[in-house]
């Protein structure tokens, strides 16, 4: 059954119950017919029984009977003339065992053809029929001969199987028509279903424009709305990662050209300073020029130190683990306010936040510094509120500022905050964007409980 559809179970279950109502009605049939195949031989029985009996008194002081038929026999019970009780073989035997009279003497022709064996043998009649009645013929003392009366049921037989025959044709043709509408209302209620399981295939290979349409069962056409709603969303998803995809292959290729360039334009210049005084120094012939190609020196690999360290700080803050997620996100701000001392900030960063995974740990401070330098280049804002604090739901952060503002459905927002927003939700996490042109820009981030979070920061 596992293997099997579900169409084909239920062409097969609504069969099998067809078939059990069937079963149930020729077995209610059966039983009524033995019934009364009993009932019509033991009251004809009965009435013969009395029948005879009354003869048999009116004998006993009538001796009128004993006349000759015309053919020398004499008969007693004119039992030739009981022909029309067909549900009973009436026979009269004489003392010597001779067959004198009997009901069926005369062939009676019946209308109707005779039940087929496998219906005389499903009735079943012969095993609940009673035995042959005799009954014992004494005259003045005298044993004259045996009355044997033998249920016949034959002929009832026949007429239930005229009747039974023309009523199973027609549950027959019932049943035939019941199952051939089950099969095309069950296969037409199955179409959907085939092309629901074809749109899924679709989706399985790749092909994200697949639609479903509107069915008209209020159910399908509900899975046919979701289906496509899913579809649209898959599609729209694999079209956004395919776009962050290039975005952040374009966003690596100028981090490395931007590296690059720092480190030719300012380590470059200052190895070619330390070679030019190392050599003054090996080429001096005064302790004194010497002595300066060596404060030069010193002068200028503390320079490249403080240059290195900013390079190792854009590619991984440091800061984050030497003083933890508040005062790394505090250092950050009072960084940003010195080289912006003519914006207001307003900094509401809890003292008290608990240390969360690394990587959200970093996607916070990097969303911050992204924040924080697109307010510098195209906000041109007055003041800037951050927040950044516990909530029940997890760590939560919000920037906003009063400058210029921006439409959040534009294609053309830069990478940057797609760049953020993917992130976020790498993260299980939630970005909001709101803003409108004119009227400032808030940024909301919620992380959940997902991230590991450890003890407060100190």
């Amino acid at each position: 059954m596992k293997s099997l559809s579900l169409q084909t179970k239920l062409h097969l279950i609504i069969s099998l119950l067809l078939v059990g109502l069937l079963l149930s009605w020729a077995m209610s049939v059966i039983k009524n017919a033995r019934e009364d195949v009993l009932a019509e031989v033991e009251s004809t029985t009965s009435l013969v029984i009395h029948l005879l009996d009354a003869e048999i008194a009116h004998y006993m002081t009538d001796f009128g009977w004993l006349n000759r038929g015309g053919d020398g026999k004499i008969t007693i019970f004119r039992l030739e003339q009981l022909v029309n009780i067909r549900h009973l073989k009436i026979d009269f035997f004489d003392n010597n065992g001779h067959l004198r009279e009997s009901n069926r003497s005369v062939r009676v022709v019946h209308d109707g053809e005779d039940p087929p064996e496998w219906f005389v043998k499903l009735l079943d009649i012969s095993s609940v029929l009673q035995e042959p009645k005799r009954k014992n013929i004494i005259l003045n003392g005298r044993f004259i001969g045996e009355l044997v009366i033998t249920p016949d049921p034959t002929f009832e037989l026949r007429e239930i199987w005229d009747d039974t025959a023309g009523l199973l044709a027609i549950v027959g043709l019932f049943g035939l028509s019941v199952l051939v509408f089950v099969y095309l209302a069950v296969r037409s209620t199955f179409q959907p279903v085939k092309q629901i399981i074809h749109g899924l295939n679709q989706i399985e290979h790749g092909e994200y424009q697949s639609r479903l349409p509107s069915f008209e069962q209020v159910e399908l056409r509900e899975i046919s709305d979701k289906f496509n709603r899913m579809a649209s969303t898959l599609e729209q998803s694999i079209r956004n990662n395919h776009r962050l995809t290039q975005q952040i292959i374009h966003l690596q290729e100028e981090e490395r050209k931007k590296l690059a360039r720092d480190l030719h334009d300012e380590i470059g210049q200052y190895l070619t300073a330390v070679h030019i005084d190392a050599s003054a120094m090996v080429a001096a012939k005064k302790l004194t020029v010497a002595r300066e190609s060596a404060q030069a020196i010193a002068s200028i690999t503390r320079q490249m130190m403080f240059t290195i360290q900013d390079l190792l700080a854009r590619l991984r803050p440091r800061v984050l683990d030497e003083l933890g997620l508040s005062l790394a996100l505090t250092e950050l701000i009072h960084h940003w306010q010195d080289r912006h001392r003519s914006v207001i900030v307003v900094n509401v960063i809890s003292s008290d936040l608990l240390q969360p995974d690394e990587s959200v740990s970093v996607t916070v401070y990097r969303i911050l510094q992204e924040c924080l330098t697109n307010i510098s280049k195209h906000a041109a804002a007055n003041k800037v509120t951050i927040e950044v604090a516990n909530r029940e739901e997890g760590l939560y952060m919000a920037i906003e500022d009063d400058g210029r503002g921006f439409d959040p459905s534009a294609q053309s927002r830069g990478y940057g905050l797609a760049g953020m927003q993917e992130r976020v939700e790498g993260l299980r996490g939630r970005m909001q964007i709101k803003s409108i042109p004119g009227q400032g820009t808030r940024i909301e981030v919620q992380f959940t409980q997902a991230g590991t979070f450890g003890e407060a920061a100190t």
